[in-house]
């Protein structure tokens, strides 16, 4: 997988990692994102806190940096190939988004001093009948983290409801940001889509128009892989309406958090 690629990185990352619970401070957050351009060839400048200095391999021009990941929600889910054109410790500007108008997207910045990834989860400009998500309340830990996402246009329970499962109208993502440059940064449960696919179930407790609720994860989940859930983890989740037909691609939603320590 494309993640698999910065296995190199890994070990810096690791290293860096463990120093996480000492600089809870100052832990990335992505505060805002503003977007120029035009369909297929956007600019997004990122703004927040803690970003941490500039990493050695940026800037780069046609690259899939560790550090700054770009996923098109619609694209099952793929890292964007970008331009980083500069990064300060409060704001990143990155051009060359080949994103469609009304795509949903998640940005997750990732700073290699404190060892954790500060994630965005939006929108570039509008779209008709799409989920909102209003609010993600996570509670228990590990294994068995339960969500409850609260909302509108989520449509009926699907028939994955009461099954440990995958279904193509969900998707959790978490950063592992103690397996930097791993298939488990980030790795996803509760969907398989074509360009990453990491088999990780979920259990959907229930569904509503306006909330629903997951928890436990399943098949593939830890032992030998690097897809479990640490505190402080940056999470993404993406929601399709119940009666979409697009297979996890287009008409998505997305919002993203980071979990209590």
């Amino acid at each position: 997988m494309i993640r698999q690629l910065f296995a190199a990185c890994g070990v810096l990352g690791f290293a860096m990692a463990a120093s996480a619970s000492a600089n809870a401070g100052l832990l990335p957050k992505i505060q805002s994102v503003v977007f120029s351009g035009s369909s297929g060839n956007y600019t997004a400048t990122i703004t927040g806190l803690n970003f941490g200095p500039t990493p050695a391999d940026i800037p780069c021009t046609g690259c899939q940096p560790l550090e700054l990941q770009v996923v098109d929600l619609a694209s099952q889910p793929a890292q964007q190939v970008i331009n980083v054109t500069a990064w300060s410790n409060t704001s990143i500007t990155v051009t060359g988004l080949a994103i469609a108008d009304g795509d949903a997207l998640r940005i997750a910045a990732y700073n290699q001093t404190v060892g954790n990834v500060g994630a965005w989860g939006g929108r570039i400009g509008h779209s008709k009948g799409v989920p909102h998500i209003g609010s993600i309340v996570p509670s228990g830990s590990g294994q068995s983290l339960t969500l409850t996402i609260t909302g509108s246009g989520f449509g009926a329970a699907p028939p994955e409801v009461g099954q440990n499962t995958n279904s193509p109208f969900f998707v959790f993502t978490d950063y592992n940001a103690m397996a930097p440059g791993t298939d488990g940064f980030p790795w996803n449960a509760g969907f398989c889509g074509a360009n990453d696919c990491n088999g990780v179930t979920i259990g959907y407790v229930s569904w509503s128009d306006t909330q629903i609720v997951v928890s436990g994860f399943g098949s593939e989940y830890g032992g030998d892989s690097n897809w479990e859930v640490n505190p402080r983890d940056a999470y993404c989740v993406g929601i399709w309406p119940s009666t979409s037909t697009s297979n996890g691609t287009t008409g998505g939603s997305i919002k993203c958090h980071k979990l209590p320590k």
